[in-house]
C-alpha cells in the first residue's frame, strides 16, 4: 500500500513538474521529433561541394570568408575588357558594369525599336547609346534620329516626322503605338 501511495505521489509530482517550469502540460501525445536546421542556415555553411564548413575564425560565423570575398569581388566595378573595334558587330554590352566592350562574351544587343541600349563602334572604340522611351499621342510626335545610330526621338521643327512611302522614299519610319511610345520601323526593301 505504501508503494502504491509513493508511486501515485511520484506520478503526480512528475505530471506537475513541467507546468511548474512554464512548459505546457503533457497532452498524452509523444513528443515531436526534433526539427532539422533551417535550409538557409545549412546553405550558408555549405561550400561548392555541398559539404558543411566550419564558421570562419574571427568572423561573425554567418558565411565563410571566401564566399564574402567572392561577393565583394562581384560588387566591384567591372574588370577592364577590350574596347577596340572595327564594326558595330564587334561591340557587346556588359550589364554588371553597364558598359560596352569588344569582348566576344559580352551580350550583343538587337537594333533598337522603341527603347534600349545600343553598343556601336565609334572611331575604333565601342561606345554606348541609351535610348529612353519617347512618349507620343500620334505619329506626328515621332521622328527618326540617325546619329549616332538610328533610334526614335520626339519630332521637332528641325527633325519632323518622316513622310513618304516605305522603300520608295524612306527605309526608316516611326509610328506612335498603342502603348503611346514612338517605335522605329526598319523596312525590308528588296533590291537595296
Amino acid at each position: 500500500m505504501r508503494a502504491r501511495g509513493r508511486r501515485a505521489a511520484l506520478t503526480a509530482a512528475l505530471a506537475l513538474a513541467p507546468t511548474a517550469c512554464g512548459d505546457a502540460a503533457p497532452s498524452g501525445r509523444p513528443p515531436a521529433p526534433p526539427r532539422s536546421p533551417a535550409p538557409t542556415a545549412a546553405r550558408a555553411q555549405r561550400g561548392d561541394g555541398g559539404t558543411p564548413r566550419a564558421a570562419p575564425a574571427g568572423g561573425k560565423g554567418d558565411e565563410p570568408a571566401d564566399v564574402r570575398a567572392d561577393a565583394a569581388a562581384a560588387q566591384r566595378p567591372g574588370r577592364p575588357f577590350p574596347v577596340a573595334c572595327a564594326a558595330d558587330a564587334d561591340c557587346g554590352y556588359d550589364p554588371s558594369s553597364e558598359r560596352c566592350g569588344a569582348d566576344p562574351r559580352l551580350n550583343r544587343q538587337p537594333p533598337v525599336t522603341d527603347q534600349g541600349i545600343v553598343c556601336y563602334c565609334d572611331a575604333g572604340a565601342c561606345a554606348l547609346l541609351r535610348v529612353l522611351p519617347v512618349p507620343c499621342e500620334g505619329d506626328h510626335d515621332c521622328a527618326v534620329a540617325h546619329a549616332p545610330r538610328p533610334h526614335p526621338v520626339r519630332a521637332t521643327r528641325e527633325r519632323p516626322h518622316e513622310k513618304g512611302r516605305p522603300c520608295r522614299d524612306l527605309r526608316l519610319s516611326t509610328t506612335c503605338e498603342r502603348t503611346n511610345i514612338c517605335t522605329l520601323h526598319r523596312h525590308a526593301c528588296p533590291g537595296r
